[in-house]
């Protein structure tokens, strides 16, 4: 039994010597790579895309590639031309694509490079015949229906935009402001409702190239937890759907797998991604991204907190503050916030902690949408 012993301490010795710490080689020129982003769209609706360049694995931000002339070119030999609007944003209010014929997009660099896509059929996504919900013990997943009578869309890619309203459990009508506690200026200092926002990070894509029509049943958009904030009292969604076509959804499918599949012992494992992006300059250059040319088709819907019987709790408590200079400094200072003031007696202020009073605090925003 000793023996056995000594021979798994010195097993443990051994591969414990073994162990040296893995730092893995990062090449150098490959920290600024040109990133695309954007859809060609064919519709009334502006085209968007935005520039940007990869960056040290230690870096912060994003680093914008501001400067660049970036146009469209038809095989019919048509351009049209984009305009920079900052933050690496180049937009078109409408560049009239025709249908099915081929376009693709020509950036040039203020350093110099030239950069081309492939050639894109311009598509027409059908429309989204309904956004939908499901409510169950663990809380509400949203989901998403459409279909292509023609059955000739096939591939699919959606983003979403999140919209949905917060309130201050403690309405404020007092401010403290430069040493002293004040009334509040309504409706310009109000802060007991706001509206905070979220877009979609994930991949959303599916195709139909398996059934016999082209109908996409109940496609997973977002699953909202139980008790989350975003269902307390009113929430909306706003769909874009996309057409692709194989190249394209084989590059998101490949790009789904490398960022959010993998991570598990039996996951995929990572791979290099190729867009249909190509530097004309530099040949070998390596482009991160995909052009596509897509209408685009949308749908909001909105959701009450009653609709799905939602719990919504919070911790918040009310402090009682004497109304008189040491105190509420005292109160301001452990980082409460006055909400309201009993006079007659007792002549004191009610505070809590400022995200139960100000809705701002919880990264809201008090400008209330057009769409609400």
């Amino acid at each position: 039994m000793k023996q056995k012993i000594v021979i798994g301490i010195i097993i443990l010795i051994f591969t414990a010597g073994c162990k040296q710490e893995y730092i893995p080689q990062v090449d150098e020129s490959q920290q600024s790579l040109l990133v695309v982003e954007g859809n060609l769209n064919p519709g009334p609706d502006s085209t968007i895309i935005r520039l940007t360049r990869t960056q040290a694995l230690d870096a912060s931000g994003i680093k914008i590639e501001s400067n660049a002339q970036l146009s469209i070119e038809g095989k019919d030999n048509s351009i049209r031309f984009l305009t920079g609007r900052g933050n690496g944003y180049y937009v078109s209010p409408n560049l009239n694509l025709i249908i099915n014929n081929e376009y693709r997009l020509r950036i040039k660099t203020a350093n110099g490079k030239e950069y081309v896509s492939d050639y894109v059929k311009a598509r027409v996504a059908p429309a989204i015949d309904s956004i939908g919900w499901h409510r169950n013990n663990d809380g509400v997943n949203i989901y998403v229906n459409t279909d292509d009578p023609t059955n000739g869309t096939r591939y699919y890619r959606w983003e979403y935009a999140e919209t949905w309203e917060i309130r201050s459990v403690y309405g404020p009508s007092v401010i403290y402001e430069n040493g002293v506690i004040r009334n509040r200026i309504f409706p310009q200092e109000d802060v007991s409702v706001c509206w905070k926002y979220n877009l979609s990070s994930s991949i959303l894509i599916t195709n139909t190239t398996r059934l016999v029509q082209d109908i996409v049943n109940e496609q997973p958009l977002v699953f909202i937890p139980l008790g989350d904030e975003k269902l307390a009292f009113r929430y909306s969604i706003f769909v874009k759907q996309y057409a692709l076509d194989a190249g394209s959804y084989a590059f998101y499918e490949l790009l789904k797998k490398n960022t959010e599949d993998i991570g598990s012992f039996f996951g995929p494992q990572p791979s290099e991604i190729k867009g249909n992006l190509h530097c004309v300059t530099v040949p070998d250059e390596f482009v991160v991204g995909y052009v596509t040319a897509s209408t685009v088709a949308t749908k909001r819907i909105f959701i009450t907190g009653a609709e799905v019987q939602w719990p919504f709790r919070t911790d918040c408590e009310e402090r009682r503050v004497p109304n008189n200079r040491d105190s509420i400094s005292s109160a301001i200072n452990l980082g409460l916030m006055p909400f309201a003031f009993y006079c007659c007696p007792p002549n004191e202020y009610a505070f809590s902690t400022s995200e139960c009073v100000d809705c701002t605090k919880r990264g809201g925003s008090t400008v209330k949408p057009t769409y609400w």
